[in-house]
């Protein structure tokens, strides 16, 4: 279908183009001196020490919990609205996921209060995600992490260049994971990051994503060792030298982007507020943003798939985030998520609609889905 306005777009020019050029020519496609320049940039762009590419989101997740020595039967907190990488990766290393419920319709994070009510004497960590790029509520999440001795991973695959006291998402836990999926803020089709101040955890995530071994060929193809050994049980969690030479032109379109995206998400709450039938979370949100997403919320008595048809007649995308983790078949049947009562998660599982949010829409693309969400609006009604 061809859509007037796409949920999102890829903020690519000639730059990311002459960049894959480079990296076909040079004949060295996986990690290589790009994806080392990346790291380098990343971490300096994020304040931390040590910042490892890798070929995914969710595998950055995955060897955080391997990293943090999660066992089986240990206990970590997630929220269940979020998608579903951040809860897989607590069943790859046989732990269990307990899922928070978010703290109200106008702040979707995990809600603080029902961390604590949820910790127990198994619990280990809390995968602190910031939904739709607004930073949960870290203060409160750390010291309710400090006083149970728990480990704070954060799941900051919406949250990059999101900032709060001069620190930036991915820095206010143990280990900060970010996805550069198409969608994302920063996108390079596949790849993530994980990024940390511990130096012993920056030292094994690195020997983490490359089946543990010791030496990497680059370093073989350049001399410097001419064997490796293998001192963990890695994975093959890599990143290319094209998603890298892609990532570093990304994240300087970065900052510009996030403006961007605030701006019209500010537009969107300008035209939008007050429409009767729907509600505009994070509207006057107190912590910072990378205006990732741009959710409402529809009344109980709008029909969500009705109002969804009538906007895509026009030319209009939009997108569920999300459904909740805990009502999927998998989770239902082995999870014991039909035994699992997230009272405000469900309602936003049921009533929100993203609309379209990124960098290349213009005022006169927000003003159009917002005229057409005020007009589609009262067809949609039960």
């Amino acid at each position: 279908m061809k859509w007037k306005v796409t949920l999102s777009d890829l903020n690519f020019d000639q730059g990311e183009q002459r960049a894959v050029d480079r990296v076909i020519r040079s004949k060295w496609l996986t990690m290589g001196e790009t994806v080392q320049k990346l790291e380098r940039n990343f971490a300096r762009f994020v304040g931390a020490k040590h910042a490892v590419a890798v070929s995914s989101g969710t595998a950055a997740l995955h060897l955080a919990m391997i990293a943090l020595d999660l066992k089986p039967k240990d206990e970590v907190l997630v929220p269940s609205l979020s998608f579903v990488a951040s809860s897989n990766a607590v069943l790859y290393v046989g732990a269990k996921p307990v899922f928070v419920d978010i703290s109200s319709l106008n702040d979707l994070n995990l809600s603080p209060d029902d961390v604590e009510k949820k910790i127990t004497s198994r619990t280990k960590a809390i995968i602190m995600v910031h939904y739709g790029g607004y930073l949960a509520d870290v203060e409160r999440i750390r010291k309710i992490a400090r006083k149970h001795d728990l480990w704070v991973v954060e799941d900051s695959a919406h949250a990059i260049g999101a900032s709060m006291n001069s620190h930036m998402a991915g820095t206010f836990g143990r280990i900060g994971c970010f996805s550069f999926f198409s969608n994302k803020n920063m996108a390079t089709g596949e790849g993530g990051m994980l990024a940390t101040n511990d130096d012993r955890l920056g030292r094994r995530l690195k020997l983490l994503r490359s089946h543990g071994m010791t030496s990497m060929t680059l370093i073989r193809h350049q001399g410097h060792v001419h064997s490796y050994d293998v001192v963990d049980l890695g994975y093959n969690y890599r990143m290319t030298e094209i998603s890298a030479a892609l990532g570093i032109l990304q994240l300087k379109k970065l900052r510009d982007g996030n403006r961007k995206r605030k701006a019209l998400t500010e537009l969107y709450w300008s035209r939008l507020e007050g429409t009767s039938g729907l509600s505009l979370p994070f509207r006057d949100y107190p912590r910072g943003s990378a205006y990732h997403l741009l959710p409402i919320i529809l009344d109980r008595g709008v029909n969500r798939k009705k109002f969804m048809q009538l906007l895509r007649e026009r030319g209009i995308q939009t997108s569920i985030h999300y459904p909740p983790i805990h009502t999927f078949s998998y989770y239902r049947r082995t999870q014991k998520g039909r035994s699992v009562r997230l009272p405000l998660t469900e309602q936003v599982g049921r009533r929100e609609v993203t609309l379209p949010l990124h960098p290349l829409l213009t005022k006169r693309d927000v003003m159009l889905v917002c005229d057409t969400v005020k007009k589609v609006l009262p067809r949609a009604k039960r």
